[in-house]
């Protein structure tokens, strides 16, 4: 029976055949729970379940519960369990904490182990797996080491996914000594690939990628989960090139691309500029067909063709997206801004709102930064004001910059400087800076003077003298500045940019004649390189 023939009614008696079927090893109630794969297909068999009275045979309730969480129900798998589930067991309890788990709701997750252990009942390794994921993405080092000493103390074996489990919530709380012990400890006496693929990804997020490459060029057995690994840690640490040279190398092996290897190598894509890899990477997505085009992928197909100034394209992807989620109207948004169509930013945003999705911070932060290079101060102040008191979006630093930003380069530095003292965190250089730059730009030399002794104080860089020159030399104090900078012996940072020529990623900054290109590409900019 396919899962499409669930989309119509299913009668009572038709549960109650199967149930009482012939030869049946598996209920056949759970195994139509299993064809679900929708949530009104879920809701279907429930209430089927609950006219037949099956709801109270074991294992129906808790493979219903299942299926919720299947289905991404998470609250309707919640009131289930509380409501039906007279006394669940382990077995349900560890559906509903990796439901809570997906969910994004990992406190709920904790609460509900230790309800778990309140009532007796005793947890195994898919419990303490669920658990220990939870204190992960809390940072919750002390609630796991709780849960680790539990493990050691019942007694349980060595367990591939425990392992991984445990050396993941020590690497994201930064414990890389403790997360190092447990792998030690582990390999004394196996050789499986998924703790060393937690232990990789924990020496990425770190920022030690020398340690994450001893251990991945030691290994001899791979698999597409530690290549992965590897493509996430060098984008995460901005070795764009070296994440493109390593996915170059997965396919000359032939190693099996999953979503999260071509989601990393599309980022890389797009922070390089690298549109012809891009497109391949496209193509080949289009081709494979056992590859889904998930929300996350064809959200990253979008982000790459944005940032490579496709937006168009960029835009027609987006649109004929089956599934988009709040990321992905980020991306677009955020694509819009990025190329100064500040107009079609505020229509996106109503698109979202109108489609029933609730803008997140980034969302916002795309939509202020849309106001501020346009000069829409008074949509600025809206969205702002829309984003705290409707939405209920605690503005971060980010959105403060925004402001500070639009208002400064309106010329309403006043204005600025109280969104400033408004915040309830000490302003970073970047705040600063815009502030800076925008006395710079209306020439407010006193309030700059100010500006310029905060920010040399909070960050001593040259770009920083190099701003308070540009304000300061009609006051005759420009040579003084310009002087310190060069008896520091401070180097002003050049921009650096990317471009790919004939499938070659070529770095590039102001005025630069490094490249062997450099003749040609002057040229074609209408300028000589003097000889």
């Amino acid at each position: 029976m396919a899962a499409a023939s669930l989309s119509g009614p299913v009668p009572k008696q038709n549960i109650l055949e199967l149930q009482n079927g012939r030869g049946n090893k598996i209920p056949s109630s759970v195994l139509l729970l299993q064809m679900c794969r929708q949530n009104k297909e879920v809701k279907q068999l429930h209430s089927q379940l609950i006219i037949s009275g099956l709801i109270r045979r074991p294992p129906n309730a808790a493979r219903l519960l299942e299926s919720y969480v299947g289905v991404s129900e998470t609250d309707d798998a919640l009131l289930l369990f509380k409501s039906s589930i007279q006394s669940p067991d382990t077995f349900a309890y560890n559906v509903m904490i990796r439901g809570l788990i997906l969910s994004k709701r990992p406190k709920g997750s904790l609460l509900l182990y230790e309800q778990l252990l309140s009532e007796g009942l005793v947890p195994d390794s898919h419990t303490y797996t669920f658990v220990l994921k939870a204190c992960s993405h809390l940072k919750a080092i002390l609630q796991g080491k709780q849960v680790h000493a539990q493990i050691i103390k019942i007694g349980i074996g060595p367990n591939t996914h425990v392992c991984s489990s445990l050396i993941s919530m020590y690497s994201y709380a930064g414990s890389m000594e403790s997360a190092r012990q447990v792998l030690d400890e582990y390999y004394e006496d196996n050789n499986d690939i998924c703790p060393l693929n937690s232990m990789i990804t924990g020496y990425m997020n770190e920022g030690l990628v020398e340690k994450a490459e001893e251990i991945f060029d030691t290994m001899e057995n791979k698999d597409t989960a530690t290549w992965s690994a590897m493509l996430s840690g060098y984008t995460k640490n901005g070795m764009h090139d070296v994440a493109l040279v390593t996915f170059q190398k997965m396919m000359n092996y032939r190693v099996p691309l999953n979503e999260s290897s071509l989601v990393c190598t599309l980022s890389a894509c797009g922070a390089l500029g690298a549109l012809d890899q891009g497109r391949w990477i496209h193509t080949y997505i289009i081709n494979k067909r056992e590859i889904v085009m998930s929300a996350n992928l064809g959200t990253a197909l979008v982000d790459v063709y944005a940032k490579c100034g496709c937006i168009e394209f960029s835009y027609q992807l987006f649109k004929n997206m089956p599934q988009r989620d709040v990321v992905t109207w980020g991306v677009i948004i955020s694509g819009f801004a990025t190329h100064g169509q500040a107009k079609k930013c505020f229509q996106l945003f109503d698109e979202m709102i109108a489609s029933g999705v609730e803008p997140n911070g980034v969302i916002f932060v795309a939509i202020l930064s849309a106001c501020s290079h346009a000069g829409q101060v008074g949509q600025g102040c809206h969205y702002f004001n829309q984003m705290v008191y409707q939405f209920g979006i605690r503005p971060s630093i980010e959105h403060f910059g925004c402001m500070v930003d639009l208002l400064g380069r309106a010329g309403r530095l006043a204005e600025a400087e109280q969104v400033i003292l408004s915040m309830p965190e000490e302003p970073n250089s970047i705040v600063l800076g815009a502030l800076l730059n925008a006395c710079r730009i209306h020439n407010d030399v006193e309030r700059g003077r100010y500006l310029f002794k905060r920010l040399i104080n909070l960050e001593p860089s040259p770009d920083r003298y190099k701003l308070a020159a540009s304000l300061f030399a009609n006051n005759g104090e420009g040579y003084e500045i310009k002087k310190l900078v060069k008896d520091e012996d401070l180097v002003a940072r050049c921009g650096l940019s990317n471009i790919q020529v004939d499938g070659v990623v070529h770095e590039f900054m102001v005025s630069d004649i490094a490249n062997n290109r450099a003749r040609d590409i002057y040229e074609a900019l209408g300028g000589l390189v003097d000889q």
